[in-house]
């Protein structure tokens, strides 16, 4: 055959390559800049990395203060060019009493406009940020909780009592993403409190970290336009450095004008283009923010950053771990990862059930040879991540049975959790990738179109469920005995079990996934102490009785599984093996 060739981009446009801005700051942001300048704040932001620990070409490594002159300039872009499509207009002027708890005197011809605050808030939103970034606010965080005279040195940093109470707020709910919010008070405390921007810009991050149910309308609508137009410029600049097919053309002022009228216009469903962000911004915290492997290193950063902060005796917060280059927070740490890549375990649970997700990871790093980390997404979701030790004295298979038992333990706490929640899989996929010598593991849905694991406690529950799902009458006749080959299976323990009512399908490796074997169902108990394990192979024919077992023999011994030949029983022309876990050896 003769290969077609073909020239798919002939004339594709290139992107410039410099941006050359100038931003007019209005009154009160002019003000606050240069009481910052005066304190060396702004020279700090253009020092710090806009992602902190994560490694960056160095052509394309951004600063702090790269992203704040972004959003700035996309503010000026709106006032310039879409003034008449928003609700309410960047000179709309504000009342004091719509934002300000403390009384300042403002008079009626110098109150701030929607694009005051706009700016005031680009700024202070950005200076509190260690050169770690979340990194070293998780580690605060964490210590804060272990740690009660530091979590009392932190919240007693603010010199009014409002941010004394949102310290301690966060200190509880372990929320660091928002700790350089508390940062940037202590910096507008040390500033000249004479200054009405100053006052201004406190009562501004007062209302940011505020409920947003005690917030006028016209706070929420400021608020919303700075979400958008931050989210527009992380993306912007971070979408240079991964690894994705999208761009965003920064230096066409005419793209962004479009992006940011189908963000912000009154007369637009804007619904679509949330999504389409929202979409983008899941993508680079996957791959870029909290990529598996990088994401654990960093939660180990931060941990290293813990023990060194416990062995500190006299230290001030704000001057010797916040505005201090060299501190435990700020240097620079090596990124040494001594866990395998593949697979990496990723839990993700919702913000009611963080202190469940909180157990799990202090429960997890207690388990010798595992690798945890831990982050929490803007959604206010927390996502935990576990790997295990490259090199370890034992079997890996051993130690990834503990984190099965583990995981199912601190899963089923959450209330009224599905039996097939999409956790219970990926944790049985993370087992079943060392059970079967480090293969990839492929869970295919047979007798229901989603449904490929189920944990449940006790045989009723198990049948009921595995009936549920053959009352669906979907699948080929075969695939419909070996599940009715699997309720056979069951016995009459009241424990917690795993069962897989799909196919199991074993890849093998480096040649291109090609189907290794396949097994018909299983079941796992991860609190027993022996035969933990039931692998089926279900044959609905009417061939000898002993070809189940010989297909089943023939698969393990291709796995290197190790079971006692005993084990392995005939059902009517189906066959089952069981497997104790403690068999497993590590491989000399």
């Amino acid at each position: 055959m003769n290969p077609i060739e073909h020239n798919l981009l002939p004339k594709q446009r290139l992107q410039k390559r410099n941006l050359k801005v100038k931003i007019d700051l209005y009154h009160y942001t002019n003000e606050l800049y240069n009481e910052l300048v005066s304190l060396n704040i702004i020279d700090r932001m253009k020092k710090i990395p806009q992602l902190g620990p994560i490694k960056v070409q160095k052509n394309l490594s951004k600063s702090r203060y790269d992203y704040i002159v972004l959003q700035l300039y996309l503010h000026k872009l709106i006032k310039q060019k879409l003034q008449g499509e928003l609700e309410k207009t960047y000179n709309n002027q504000i009342n004091p009493e719509e934002f300000m708890q403390n009384q300042i005197d403002i008079d009626k011809a110098n109150r701030p406009t929607i694009g005051d605050l706009l700016q005031l808030l680009t700024i202070v939103y950005n200076i509190g940020h260690f050169y770690n970034t979340f990194t070293s606010s998780r580690a605060v965080i964490i210590y804060a909780n272990k740690n009660k005279n530091f979590a009392d040195k932190l919240k007693n940093c603010f010199q009014d009592k409002r941010f004394q109470e949102i310290a301690q707020k966060y200190i509880d709910n372990r929320n660091y993403r928002r700790l350089h919010l508390l940062n940037s008070i202590l910096i507008l405390e040390k500033c000249n409190q004479e200054l009405k921007s100053v006052k201004i810009a406190k009562e501004i991050l007062y209302n940011y970290l505020n409920d947003e149910n005690a917030l006028t309308e016209k706070m929420l609508y400021i608020f919303n336009i700075f979400k958008k137009v931050r989210d527009v410029s992380y993306i912007a600049y971070d979408l240079q450095i991964s690894n994705t097919p999208f761009t965003m053309d920064i230096c066409n002022e005419k793209s962004l004008e479009l992006i940011l009228k189908e963000l912000l216009s009154f007369y637009n469903n804007r619904q679509p283009t949330e999504k389409l962000f929202k979409s983008m911004s899941k993508l680079l915290d996957d791959i870029i923010y909290n990529e598996n492997s990088d994401a654990i290193c960093y939660y180990q950063i931060s941990r290293k950053m813990v023990r060194k902060l416990e062995t500190l005796q006299d230290y001030a917060y704000y001057t010797d771990l916040f505005l201090n280059k060299n501190s435990i927070l700020n240097c620079s740490y090596s990124q040494r990862k001594d866990y395998s890549n593949h697979p990496i375990l990723k839990l993700t649970f919702d913000s009611k059930d963080k202190h469940i997700a909180n157990e799990l990871l202090n429960k997890l790093e207690q388990t010798n040879n595992v690798r945890v980390g831990y982050y929490d997404r803007y959604s206010d979701e927390s996502t935990i991540l576990v790997s295990i030790r490259k090199k370890i004295n034992k079997e890996k298979t051993v130690v990834a049975f503990r984190v099965l038992k583990t995981v199912i333990k601190y899963l089923r706490k959450i209330n009224c959790i599905c039996p097939s929640d999409i956790r219970f899989l990926l944790i049985t996929k993370f087992f079943l990738y060392y059970l079967f010598s480090e293969k990839s593991i492929v869970l295919k849905a047979t007798v229901h179109e989603e449904i490929c694991v189920l944990c449940t406690r006790g045989k009723n529950s198990r049948i009921k469920e595995l009936e549920k799902i053959l009352e669906k009458n979907r699948g080929t006749e075969d695939e419909q005995h070996e599940v009715k080959f699997l309720i056979k299976c069951l016995d009459n323990k009241n424990d917690v079990s795993i069962t897989i009512p799909s196919s199991i399908l074993v890849l093998e490796k480096d040649k291109n996934n090609q189907k290794l074997c396949e097994f018909d169902g299983m079941i796992i108990h991860p609190n027993r102490d022996n035969n933990q394990i039931i692998i089926l192979e279900a044959k609905n024919t009417k061939n000898s009785k002993y070809l189940a077992k010989k297909c089943l023999s023939k698969k393990l011994k291709k796995l290197n599984i190790t079971y006692n030949k005993t084990s392995l029983e005939i059902i009517d022309k189906d066959a089952k093996v069981e497997i104790n876990i403690r068999n497993f050896k590590k491989p000399r």
